[in-house]
């Protein structure tokens, strides 16, 4: 994956029937495939000075599932100084003989302006009610996502004690 936008994928591990579900679209068949990734590489080259996909972790949560997490980064071609970048999931499904037979890209995260305010507090992270137990955003090594969210909310409820943090409670609860 991270030579995605300067090489072309090695299509033997996945089956021909391959289908790739993003959150507005779905594909099914290797040439559509194929086809996806040559577009995202032309694109890619003809769009931005500088591009690159990085991996965060790989892992695999059960036999038949390996999931990617991943951040793209890239500079467009413009005549002003931009830069933008957002994470995501790629979740891959084996069948028996390990071929790919699903790609399922999720948790999408965009990295807003600079301008916005960030979480002042762990609280303010947990409170936002994250649509899904995966992480939506990086915040340092590669080994924070061993926890998941269950312990972190677990950890910042326990931190929570006294009339003062009833309020806060009270927002952890309806996260929950």
């Amino acid at each position: 994956m991270p030579l995605l936008f300067s090489k072309d994928l090695n299509y033997n591990i996945y089956r021909d029937d391959i289908t790739l579900i993003d959150p507005l679209n779905t594909f099914t068949g290797i040439e559509k495939y194929k086809l996806i990734f040559w577009a995202l590489r032309f694109h890619g080259r003809l769009l931005f000075r500088d591009i690159s996909l990085e991996v965060f972790r790989i892992w695999q949560p059960s036999e038949n599932v390996i999931l990617i997490r991943w951040n793209l980064k890239g500079v467009p071609r413009v005549p002003w100084e931009a830069k933008g970048q957002f994470q995501g999931t790629s979740r891959y499904k084996l069948d028996r003989n390990g071929k790919i037979y699903e790609h399922k890209v999720d948790n999408l995260a965009f990295n807003f302006p600079q301008s916005l305010r960030p979480a002042a507090s762990v609280l303010d992270l947990v409170t936002a009610c994250p649509t899904s137990p995966n992480p939506t955003f990086f915040w340092g090594p590669t080994d924070i996502y061993s926890s998941s969210w269950l312990m972190l909310y677990r950890a910042v409820w326990e931190t929570l004690d006294g009339e003062e943090c009833m309020l806060a409670k009270e927002r952890l609860l309806a996260c929950s």
